[in-house]
C-alpha cells in the first residue's frame, strides 16, 4: 500500500512540476463526436482546407476522409468521401498542400497523396509517393504500431516532415522536389517519449508529444525547441482523465488556427470518466476535439 501511495504521489508531483514549467493552454470548449452507428471511430488526424475541416480514422476498414462541423459541445461527420485502396490501412496522419491530401499509413509505412478534386468527385485513389526509404535502410513494415504517426508539409518548399512515433521516435524530412531524404533528427525527450502528430506553419514545426501532454514548437533547421505548451491539465487532470482507464496519452490530432489550437483525442473506444461527465457533460465512448486559445507568438 505504501509503495502504491508513493508511486501516486510521485506521479502527481511530476504532473504539477510540468504544469509549473510550461504555460498551460486555456481551454475554450470540448466537442464530442455525435455518432449513432456501432462502428468505432478512432480519430487520428485533422486538417483545414479552404475553411473546411477534415478528419481521418485509423481503423483498417476505413477508406474515407470525413468533413466535419462543430456545434456547441458536439462535432458531426457531415460528409464522407470514399477513396480506393486495395490494402490494409492504419491512417495516422493527414495534411494538405496544393490540391492534394497527404496521408501516412502506419500499417505498411507508406506515404500517400490523394487528389482533392478526384476525391470530391467520387474518384479518389491513393497515390504512393516513391520515397527512397532504402537509402536510410528503413524497414517501416517491421515497426508495427510504432511507425509514422504524424506528417506535416512545408508547402512552399515542398518538404514533408515524417514523424515516427516511438522506439525510437524521430522526424525525417523528405524533399519532394529532389526526391531525397534529409537527415533525421529528434528533440530532447525530457517530457515525453513519443510523438503523435505534427503541423508546419510560418517556418516552424509543431509536434504533439502525446504521453507528456505537450505541443512543442521547433525550428526544423536546427532542431531547437523554441517553446512548449501544456494541455495535460485538461486531458490528464489529477481528479480524473477524460477517458478511463487510460494507460497512455490519447491526443492524436493537431490543428493550428490563427487564434486557436485544436487537439483531437483517439480514446480507442474507452468510456468517458465520471470527472469528464460531471465537468464537461460528455459521456459515452466517442472521441473528442478540444479547442484551446492559441497564445500570441506561439
Amino acid at each position: 500500500m505504501r509503495t502504491v501511495l508513493l508511486t501516486y504521489c510521485l506521479l502527481i508531483s511530476k504532473l504539477l512540476m510540468a504544469q509549473s514549467s510550461y504555460e498551460q493552454l486555456e481551454m475554450i470548449s470540448i466537442h464530442q463526436l455525435e455518432k449513432e452507428d456501432t462502428l468505432r471511430f478512432d480519430l487520428s488526424g485533422i486538417v483545414e482546407v479552404d475553411n473546411r475541416y477534415f478528419v481521418i480514422s485509423d481503423k483498417v476498414w476505413n477508406r474515407y476522409i470525413y468533413e466535419i462541423s462543430l456545434d456547441q459541445n458536439k462535432f458531426n461527420l457531415v460528409q464522407s468521401y470514399f477513396f480506393n485502396a486495395k490494402f490494409r490501412l492504419d491512417l495516422e496522419a493527414i495534411d494538405y498542400c496544393d490540391g492534394y491530401f497527404y496521408l501516412a499509413n502506419e500499417k505498411n509505412g507508406g506515404i500517400y497523396r490523394l487528389n482533392k478534386s478526384d476525391l470530391f468527385d467520387g474518384k479518389g485513389k491513393l497515390e504512393l509517393i516513391d520515397i527512397p526509404f532504402e537509402d536510410k535502410q528503413l524497414k517501416q513494415t517491421e515497426w508495427g504500431n510504432a511507425g509514422w504517426e504524424g506528417l506535416a508539409i512545408n508547402c512552399e518548399n515542398q518538404i514533408l516532415y515524417l514523424v515516427k512515433e516511438r522506439q525510437p521516435r524521430f522526424i525525417l524530412p523528405y524533399d519532394n522536389k529532389s526526391n531525397q531524404l534529409l537527415p533525421e533528427f529528434d528533440i530532447p525527450n525530457t517530457e515525453s517519449n513519443d510523438f503523435s502528430d505534427a503541423k508546419f506553419e510560418n517556418g516552424f514545426l509543431y509536434l504533439l508529444e502525446r504521453n507528456g501532454n505537450y505541443i512543442s514548437k521547433i525550428d526544423p533547421a536546427s532542431g531547437e525547441v523554441i517553446d512548449k505548451k501544456y494541455y495535460g491539465h485538461i486531458c490528464s487532470h489529477p481528479e480524473g482523465k477524460l477517458f478511463e482507464p487510460e494507460k497512455y496519452g490519447m491526443a492524436e490530432a493537431l490543428l493550428l488556427k490563427e487564434n486557436e489550437i485544436w487537439i483531437g483525442l483517439d480514446n480507442n473506444g474507452i468510456q468517458t470518466s465520471t470527472h469528464a461527465t460531471n465537468t464537461y457533460q460528455i459521456k459515452g465512448n466517442n472521441p473528442v476535439i478540444i479547442k484551446f486559445k492559441r497564445p500570441k507568438g506561439f
